[in-house]
C-alpha cells in the first residue's frame, strides 16, 4: 500500500534533531519529499536557514490560500524500544518507528493530498511546507516558509498544522514558556557518608516522555521527584547527577543523585567534595514547577518541567520546558524571580525566559472550524472541538489572522520509546485534508 512504502521509506531517513550532540537532518528527506512533490507538479523549493531544511510546494495562483505545514525531524530515540526506530516496524495494524506519529504519518498524509489535489486542482492556491527543525522550536523551518510566502505576498488565509494526533480537532494550543536558570558552582566539603538515591518518571497510562503532556499531581517527574526527596531531606547535600537528559522537551526517564549524608558519619570521618548550590538549585524545582502568572484558560493549565541539566565548567544549568497560553514575557520572569529570590537568596543566578511568539486559540465559530467539523461529522469523526498539549509550528503564523487548526493520524508514545501510528488513520487524514481544502475553497 502506498502510504505503507512512504512512510517506510521517511522513517528510515535519519532526521534526528539533537542539540546536545550537535547532529541534525541533512537533505535526502527533503530531497526524498521535493521529488514526490514535483511529480505531482508543484512549484517547489528547499529552503536553507542555518543549515537546517525545509520543503516548500505551492499548487496554484490565486487566493483563497490554504497552507498546509508538517515536520519530518524527529527528537533521539531514548532507551525502551522494542524494535529498530529508524525501520517501520507493523505490528496488528499499528507501525511502530521514531516519527511514525509526530511527525512523519502526517507527512505521508500530506504526500497522499498533494497527490489527489494536484489531479484535480482546486480554486485558489495550496501550500504544502514540510520543515526540518520543528523539533527544535521552529525558528529555522517554520519562520523561513513564514518569510518567503509573506515575500510574495501569500500569507495563508487558512492554516492547517499537520501535527495534530489521534483525527481530532484541535483548535487551541499552549505557546512555549521555558526558561533557563544559570548559576555558579560553589563547591564544598563536609564529612558523611556517600550514598545514591535513583528516581524514575512515569506517566499514567502511557509511554510518551513529551513534557507538554505531563500532567502535575498526576504523573511523576523524576527530576522533580528527586528535587521532593531533597527538600524532605536537608542532612544531604549534593555531589553530582546523572540523568536521562535527551532534549528540552522530553522528559528524562531516570535521575540518580549522588549525595552525602551528613548525619551517617563512617568510622573513619572523611570530608567529601559536594556542590553546595547544586543542592540549593535542585531543592528549588519543585516550587519552581508550581510557579503561576496570568494566562488564558486552557485544559492543561501552565506547565514547567525542568528536563536538561548541564554542568558546564564554572556554572549549573537547567533547563525548563514551558506550556502556557500567553505571550506575557514580563508577567513570567516576575512571578519565577520571586520564587528564586526566595530559594537562592545570597546566590547570583541568571534567569532567561524562552517565550514562544503565539499560541492557537481559534474560536468556535471560525470558518474552517465549521467547515473541518461538517467534514468529520460526514466522515462519522469526533467533530468537536479539543485542545492538544504540545506547541505546534502554527505558533509561527498565529500572531497575524489567520484561521486554524492542526489535525493528524492516531497514535501514541510521542518522544517516548515504540512510538506507533495507526496505519490505516493515514490515508482517512489525507481524505479530510483533500475535503477540506475543496470545501474551504468553495469547490463541492
Amino acid at each position: 500500500m502506498e502510504h505503507i512504502d512512504l512512510l517506510r521509506d521517511i522513517i528510515a531517513i535519519d532526521t534526528v534533531n539533537d542539540r546536545i550532540q550537535g547532529h541534525h537532518p541533512s537533505r535526502e528527506c527533503p530531497e526524498y519529499l521535493q521529488n514526490h512533490l514535483n511529480e505531482s507538479g508543484l512549484v517547489t523549493e528547499i529552503i536553507e536557514q542555518n543549515g537546517y531544511f525545509s520543503v516548500l510546494g505551492i499548487l496554484g495562483k490565486t487566493r483563497p490560500i490554504t497552507c498546509f505545514i508538517a515536520h519530518f525531524d524527529v527528537v533521539p530515540t531514548g532507551p525502551g524500544w522494542k524494535s529498530n526506530p529508524f525501520e517501520l516496524t507493523i505490528k496488528n495494524g499499528l507501525g511502530y518507528g521514531r516519527g511514525t506519529a509526530d511527525d512523519k504519518g502526517n507527512v505521508v498524509a500530506l504526500l497522499l493530498t498533494v497527490k489527489t489535489l494536484a489531479a484535480q486542482p482546486p480554486p485558489g492556491t495550496v501550500v504544502f511546507a514540510m520543515t526540518g527543525d520543528e523539533e527544535l522550536g521552529g525558528n529555522n523551518g517554520a519562520v523561513s516558509i513564514r518569510h518567503q510566502l509573506e515575500q510574495i505576498g501569500s500569507f495563508p488565509d487558512y492554516l492547517v498544522t499537520a501535527d495534530g494526533l489521534d483525527m481530532k480537532l484541535i483548535t487551541r494550543r499552549r505557546n512555549t514558556c521555558g526558561f533557563t536558570i544559570t548559576l555558579p558552582k560553589e563547591p564544598k566539603q563536609i564529612q558523611g557518608r556517600l550514598v545514591k538515591h535513583r528516581f524514575t518518571t512515569e506517566f499514567l497510562g502511557r509511554e510518551t516522555r513529551h513534557s507538554a503532556y505531563f500532567h502535575p499531581g498526576v504523573d511523576c517527574h523524576a527530576l522533580l521527584a528527586a528535587s521532593s526527596f531533597l527538600r524532605l531531606h536537608p542532612q544531604l547535600q549534593v555531589v553530582k547527577v546523572d540523568g536521562g537528559f535527551l532534549k528540552s522537551n522530553v522528559v528524562p526517564d531516570w535521575v540518580e543523585l549522588y549525595c552525602v549524608d551528613s548525619q551517617e558519619q563512617t568510622s573513619l570521618p572523611k570530608e567529601v567534595d559536594y556542590d553546595e548550590n547544586l543542592t540549593r538549585l535542585l531543592s528549588a524545582l519543585l516550587p519552581l514547577s508550581r510557579v503561576h502568572f496570568p494566562a488564558h484558560t486552557s485544559d492543561y493549565g501552565i506547565t514547567l518541567c525542568p528536563n536538561l541539566l548541564h554542568s558546564k565548567a564554572d556554572t549549573w544549568e537547567v533547563y525548563f520546558d514551558g506550556r502556557a497560553m500567553t505571550t506575557d514575557t514580563k508577567s513570567e520572569e516576575a512571578a519565577l524571580r520571586m520564587v528564586l529570590d526566595e530559594q537562592l537568596v545570597g546566590i547570583d543566578y541568571k534567569l532567561t525566559v524562552h517565550m514562544g511568539k503565539a499560541f492557537m486559540n481559534t474560536p468556535s465559530s471560525a470558518h474552517i472550524v465549521k467547515t473541518a467539523q461538517d467534514i468529520a461529522s460526514a466522515m462519522k469523526l469526533d467533530s468537536t472541538p479539543v485542545e492538544m498539549g504540545g506547541a505546534s509550528d502554527n505558533r509561527h503564523f498565529t500572531d497575524r489572522p489567520v484561521e486554524a487548526i492542526d489535525f493528524g493520524p492516531i497514535g501514541d508514545n510521542i518522544h517516548g520509546p515504540n512510538e506507533y501510528v495507526l496505519l490505516e488513520s493515514i490515508p482517512t487524514v489525507a481524505t479530510f485534508y483533500t475535503r477540506l481544502v475543496r470545501a474551504l475553497h468553495g469547490q463541492s
